[in-house]
């Protein structure tokens, strides 16, 4: 990432302000941030998602480190997955343990001078990642996912400062929380999976019939996989299939009656999550440089991904 975004001047949290509703262009971003971080991972390292979490959070504390309780409940781990993580970053070097000075059974978490580095290694690969899933063609699209990262980095705030060299991997830490918990949340309050729980979402904001095709261009999906899961929406009973007369080849879902209920409490589900573990952490312009990624940054990665489909007419071949 730029020095631009090196310097940036994180903004203070703060719940003050009017969050912006958390709506499906978010969740695209959001895959796009977790393309980044597994992409640079499988590049840069051979830990997987989760234990880069737990990596970065050990090497945000304090020179006294971190307990391994303390850990879990920060990252919204299990127990027994954060031991698995443990275990696996101390095989590389990247951090050590200690018995806790008061009770000698909890452990203290401490990063390495490796796992410092490792970390860096891996976030100059997500910076890289990042400007190329996203579009930064220009100096304003550019400057609002660097803003964004430097909000980001303020979510969790770190117990250190050692930790605010790495923004990119921070954001892409905190953003991975808020989508678990919103996948864990909706499985458990409607039932369904994320990908089917976006579908709603995006019929319910634009309230209006919608083509199969168009909503896998608005979800940044492909047209098969939407088929797929309209389906399955459909057989739940929340979507109907419909045809339209003037177009015999589309197919349109709308809502159901139960659908538009199931639809409003995803909505809600979503944007209580996203309250609660992201912009109450965040003060306006934090808000404002997060929500520009679901709108402007989303609307410029649909234009240039329409652009890229153009075709001028002397490439064209006839069709034998």
């Amino acid at each position: 990432m730029s020095e631009t975004a090196a310097s940036f001047t994180a903004p203070v949290p703060s719940a003050q302000g009017t969050p912006p509703r958390f709506d499906s262009a978010f969740f695209v971003a959001f895959r796009l941030t977790h393309e980044a971080l597994k992409g640079a991972l499988h590049e840069a390292s051979d830990l997987n998602v989760t234990q880069y979490r737990v990596l970065v959070k050990v090497a945000s504390a304090t020179p006294e480190g971190i307990g391994q309780g303390k850990l879990g409940e920060s990252l919204r781990l299990k127990p027994n997955v954060v031991t698995q993580s443990l275990n696996v970053l101390a095989s590389h070097s990247f951090i050590e343990r200690e018995e806790g000075q008061s009770d000698r059974r909890a452990k203290i978490v401490h990063a390495t001078g490796e796992g410092i580095r490792h970390i860096e290694g891996v976030n100059k690969k997500i910076v890289g990642l990042l400007y190329e899933l996203f579009p930064t063609e220009n100096a304003s699209w550019r400057a609002i996912l660097e803003a964004s990262v430097a909000a980001g980095a303020t979510i969790d705030p770190p117990l250190s400062r050692k930790a605010e060299r790495y923004p990119a991997s921070k954001t892409l830490v905190s953003i991975e929380l808020v989508r678990l918990e919103i996948e864990r949340e909706l499985k458990h309050s409607c039932g369904v999976p994320l990908s089917e729980a976006l579908i709603m979402m995006r019929l319910n904001e634009v309230a209006t019939p919608q083509r199969v095709v168009d909503i896998a261009a608005a979800l940044d999906t492909s047209t098969a996989n939407m088929t797929r899961t309209v389906d399955r929406l459909a057989s739940h009973g929340w979507i109907k299939r419909m045809g339209s007369p003037f177009d015999k080849k589309a197919v349109y879902a709308v809502l159901t009656e139960e659908g538009a209920f199931q639809a409003n409490v995803i909505s809600d589900t979503t944007d209580r999550i996203a309250s609660e573990l992201l912009w109450s952490k965040l003060d306006d312009k934090g808000r404002d440089a997060i929500a520009q990624v679901g709108t402007v940054v989303i609307d410029g990665l649909r234009a240039r991904k329409h652009a890229a489909q153009q075709v001028n007419y002397d490439d064209l071949l006839p069709i034998q």
